[in-house]
C-alpha cells in the first residue's frame, strides 16, 4: 500500500524533471512566453496544483482538481501548455474544458 502512494508521489516528479530535461535540450531556444519553467510558475503558486494535474493524467479523471489550480491552469497560453504537457496533448483541451465549466 505504502508502496502504491510512494510511486504516486515520485511519479509527477520525474514526469516534470524529464519535461523540463528534455525542454531544456531543444536546439530552438523557445521564446520567454514559451519557456516551460514559466508555464509552472502561476501552478507552483497553487498548493498542490501540480501533482493534482499529474495525478489526473495518470488517473484519466479530471473531477479532482481545485478550483484554485483550475484558475491558474486557465491562465496559462495555449503555446505553454503545449510545451509542458508534450508528453500528453490530449489532456490540456480536456482539463480547459472541465476548468472553463469550474468558473
Amino acid at each position: 500500500m505504502w508502496m502504491n502512494k510512494l510511486f504516486l508521489f515520485l511519479l509527477p516528479v520525474v514526469v516534470c524533471m524529464t519535461v523540463f530535461s528534455t525542454a531544456q535540450t531543444v536546439p530552438s531556444q523557445p521564446t520567454p512566453a514559451e519557456d516551460p519553467s514559466d508555464c509552472l510558475s502561476s501552478l507552483e503558486v497553487i498548493p498542490d496544483c501540480i501533482p493534482e494535474i499529474f495525478r489526473s493524467i495518470i488517473s484519466g479523471q479530471i473531477g479532482s482538481i481545485g478550483h484554485s489550480c483550475c484558475h491558474a491552469f486557465l491562465g496559462i497560453s495555449t503555446e505553454c501548455v503545449a510545451h509542458v504537457f508534450v508528453f500528453a496533448p490530449f489532456f490540456p483541451p480536456s482539463l480547459r474544458d472541465h476548468c472553463s465549466r469550474q468558473h
